[in-house]
């Protein structure tokens, strides 16, 4: 099957399964929006995440597919699954271990992966009932919570806000204590447009008869933490399921079965939609974000499962009996343990990048709501196109260097990088000039406002600079993975975090969540520059490729100048209704592809000529 048939089969369920994550999310901006409910699922849902990419897609099958695919040619079928079936078994302990370990300790968990959510100080009262100062940053901040626990009371005096420019305001007290589950919370709300950095004051604690009172402030909702926890122990058993679906997955691949495993996750979104679906119709539209982040919750816990059984039917249909079983250590194993080790550890790396900029995200309301929505936008083209690429890729250059082919690995590479520039660069390029009426137009519905619009579209014109590179990783290592080199990818992923880390911690100051998604994009052009250099004396660009590249780049340009130019003439048509908002990115859709691929085309960047003959080849 060719580059282009094969990448277009996992590339199209793979879309699917995108516009269904669509609906999903255009539902969850309905009925979360960017509220503190919101921050909590995302945050929950976001580690389980991580340790599954480590486990499951990134290290284990980066180590798995080679050997599988050596022990399926050298030693036939039975053979190979029975390899399969000790490494199912090996994952499923590990994982298993450490689901039972996690879940108890999930608080303390929640404490390292969003330390924002929890409260930035708490005074406790004395018998003396002293008074406390306070000055507490709040750059970007939506409001401060004071919360009082234990009985008592408190008195907030004096209370300052201090801009940019040291200038300083004195806010009217906004609300009375309110009593919420037990607390006392006082909320002030601070307006963006004021540039506030600190706000200073001093709080008067009353004790109760109980006990010593606690008056906590916090920079998110102080519900956020505790809400985080539960639902983290939710969905942290997704992390069981899908890195077993991952490995099942390379066992198909591997011998060329795309279909299912690519479609695999359609069937989350499809448990999301139900979901949202059935709480709508006891709840209302208009139902208690809380008890929507719940259902969400849990939708990850059943897809899991219905994924893994998904998978496993369709191994046993096409007679690949994966057995639990008492795993042995063979040679086979071990050489497995030894090229995963480098490779667990560059995916963790990776890993730490997503992680950096959640923890970073935390200490500001929304931030994390943000960063998921445009998350969602910018990894269309990555899913469809780097992922559809990278499973292809691995068992295709695996098979050529293993038939002595070195050539034929070259040149399959080549056509990826092609066929991976000639869809991302405009990509990216269509994202950072419109980003605002594509997010407008999915998700500014309910309790998703035009303001949350506004900051979600920026965080996705600065994820947008990275698309081609983050595509560009997923091309470039199966040339690492498939001569079983997963230590330079280790190196390489460590140098990328530690440049995402400090870029973050320096633009987040300045530009919030926006800079988190720029030192991202960052960090993946770096990882592209590294793994490039590490390829020089295996992988080389041939002329196709050196000719092509330039047109590709020039096109869309091209395509982005005449696209702003349109967005200007009717950007009036964002300031309305859903269906108004649809037909003005659909125009904007419709005419950036047709001017793209019409300039591609007459500068012979490719062809449809070309891309038809690529699809047809066998």
């Amino acid at each position: 099957m060719s580059l282009l048939r094969s990448m277009a089969t996992v590339s199209g369920f793979t879309a699917l399964s995108r516009i269904l994550g669509f609906i999903r999310d255009i539902l969850m901006g309905y009925f979360l929006g960017s509220s503190h409910a919101a921050d909590a699922f995302f945050a929950a849902f976001k580690f389980p995440n991580i340790f599954r990419r480590i486990f499951g897609e990134g290290a284990f099958n980066s180590a798995f597919v080679p050997l599988f695919s050596r022990e399926l040619t050298s030693k036939g079928r039975k053979e190979a699954m029975h390899f399969a079936s000790q490494t199912f078994s090996i994952l499923a302990i590990v994982l298993l271990i450490i689901t039972i370990i996690a879940i108890p300790l999930m608080s303390w968990i929640t404490m390292v992966h969003a330390p924002g959510f929890n409260a930035v100080k708490t005074f406790r009262g004395d018998s003396n009932n002293n008074e406390v100062s306070f000055d507490i940053k709040i750059k970007g901040s939506k409001a401060i919570y004071f919360v009082i626990e234990n009985g008592g009371n408190a008195e907030i005096k004096n209370i300052t806000l201090v801009k940019n420019n040291n200038d300083t305001e004195n806010p009217l007290d906004q609300s009375d204590w309110l009593s919420e589950k037990g607390k006392l919370i006082k909320k002030y709300a601070l307006s963006k447009d004021k540039n506030f950095t600190r706000i200073k004051g001093n709080a008067l604690i009353k004790n109760s008869k109980e006990g010593n009172t606690h008056l906590s402030i916090y920079r998110n909702h102080p519900d956020t933490f505790n809400l985080t926890v539960t639902l983290s122990k939710i969905t942290f058993i997704y992390l069981l399921c899908m890195a077993l679906v991952a490995h099942m997955s390379g066992v198909l691949n591997t011998i060329k079965i795309f279909g299912m495993p690519a479609a695999a996750p359609v069937l989350l979104n499809m448990t999301f939609l139900a979901g949202f679906l059935i709480s709508s119709i006891f709840w209302g539209l208009k139902g208690d974000p809380v008890k929507y982040a719940h259902v969400a919750a849990w939708c990850v816990f059943v897809a899991g499962f219905l994924q893994l059984g998904a998978l496993y039917l369709t191994c046993f249909r096409k007679g690949l009996r994966i057995k639990l079983c008492k795993p042995k250590i063979s040679p086979q194993i071990k050489r497995l343990f030894i090229l995963m080790g480098p490779g667990v550890l560059a995916a963790g790396i990776q890993q730490i990048n997503l992680l950096v900029g959640s923890i970073i995200a935390s200490f500001r309301e929304g931030a994390i709501s943000y960063l998921y929505y445009s998350e969602r936008v910018y990894q269309l083209p990555l899913g469809v196109i780097g992922i559809g690429l990278g499973v292809i890729l691995l068992p295709e250059v695996t098979k050529r260097l293993r038939n002595g082919d070195q050539i034929g690995a070259i040149t399959s590479m080549n056509r990826g990088i092609e066929l991976a520039m000639l869809l991302t660069i405009p990509a990216s390029i269509a994202l950072i000039v419109i980003p605002y009426p594509i997010i407008s137009t999915l998700f500014q519905h309910g309790a998703f406002t035009a303001e949350d619009a506004n900051l979600t579209a920026l965080s996705l014109a600065g994820f947008a600079i990275g698309i081609p590179g983050y595509v560009l990783v997923r091309v470039l290592q199966p040339g690492y993975f498939a001569r079983e080199n997963t230590k330079t990818p280790m190196l390489i992923a460590g140098v990328t975090v530690i440049v995402n880390i400090v870029f973050s911690i320096i633009l987040f100051d300045s530009l919030g969540h926006i800079g988190i998604a720029i030192a991202t994009s960052i960090a993946a052009w770096v990882n592209v520059a590294l793994l490039l250099f590490g390829l020089r004396n295996f992988w080389k660009p041939d002329a196709r490729l050196k000719s092509r590249m330039p047109k590709i780049f020039i096109a869309s340009i091209v395509m982005g100048s005449l696209l702003w130019i349109l967005h200007q003439t009717i950007k009036e048509m964002f300031n309305h209704d859903f269906w108004l908002r649809l037909g003005g990115v659909s125009i904007l859709v419709i005419f950036g592809i047709t001017i793209y691929f019409f300039i591609a085309f007459k500068l012979k960047a490719s062809s449809l000529k070309e891309l038809k003959a690529d699809f047809k080849k066998s």
